[in-house]
């Protein structure tokens, strides 16, 4: 008779710098998985960091600047309008994910430092600026 062993989930902790590289290729993959790496990356120089920035929806004068009303436009003008909206929407729930996502990583690397280094993350305004504390 055999009895099938179950795969325990193994909790990556930095406990130290001997824990940074396996610890920040699990802050990677959650990061990566929630596209939002670009934003967190601590190779990255803070002035070249990219800014998560919530979209804004399209106007008239987005497709036509003379004009302020949907009213005023043609209706090539309006149909053009009708795709740069639902190319909005699409924007706004990737903008809405990553946003998520970012709050997200930011607890998940608190509960997974020792609290000798949690003091670190303290202070911190984002999620990048915790990791290029630790």
């Amino acid at each position: 008779m055999s009895t099938a062993q179950t795969p325990q989930r193994v909790a990556i902790i930095l406990n130290g710098p001997n824990d940074w590289d396996e610890w920040l290729e699990v802050i990677k993959t959650k990061a990566v998985g929630g596209r939002i790496w670009e934003f967190v990356d601590p190779r990255t120089n803070k002035d070249e960091l990219p800014t998560l920035r919530r979209p804004t929806i399209p106007s008239a004068k987005d497709v036509n600047p003379e004009k302020s009303t949907l009213s005023q436009l043609t209706d090539d003008e309006k149909d053009e309008l009708k795709l740069q909206r639902y190319d909005y929407k699409h924007q706004l729930a990737l903008y809405e994910r990553q946003d998520a996502a970012l709050a997200s990583l930011r607890s998940f690397i608190q509960e997974t430092i020792s609290r000798t280094f949690l003091p670190y993350t303290f202070k911190c305004d984002t999620t990048y600026d915790m990791l290029v504390a630790l």
